[in-house]
């Protein structure tokens, strides 16, 4: 089995948290990264995505960003398609918002 670690880095955009996302986009990322969201395969970093003009999605391994080639050749070596993991983290992401927002609110 390959044992070849990626970081999923995901730049989340403020207006996802809704009212004032941005007095709550950085401690919300904060708070995932304590305990983030881990497979045999990688890691997920939350990142806030205040420039737009950086990707919302990107993928790493030792700090080093990987082409679209590399990504599939790896989540394939996996067995796990990238469209398919990208939804079950936005999933999970905006379940996290939910319960984050509600103890705002």
């Amino acid at each position: 089995m390959p044992t070849t670690k990626l970081t999923i880095q995901l730049r989340l955009e403020p207006g996802c948290m809704v009212l004032d996302g941005k007095l709550h986009i950085e401690a919300f990322c904060a708070q995932q990264n304590q305990s983030p969201w881990n497979t045999p395969f990688a890691t997920l970093l939350v990142v806030p995505r205040f420039d737009k003009s950086l990707p919302e999605w990107e993928y790493l391994h030792k700090e080093k960003r990987l082409t679209e080639k590399q990504i599939e050749a790896v989540l394939s070596s996996f067995k796990v398609d990238q469209h398919t993991l990208e939804e079950e983290i936005e999933h999970m992401i905006a379940d996290a918002v939910g319960d984050y927002m509600k103890g705002k609110f």
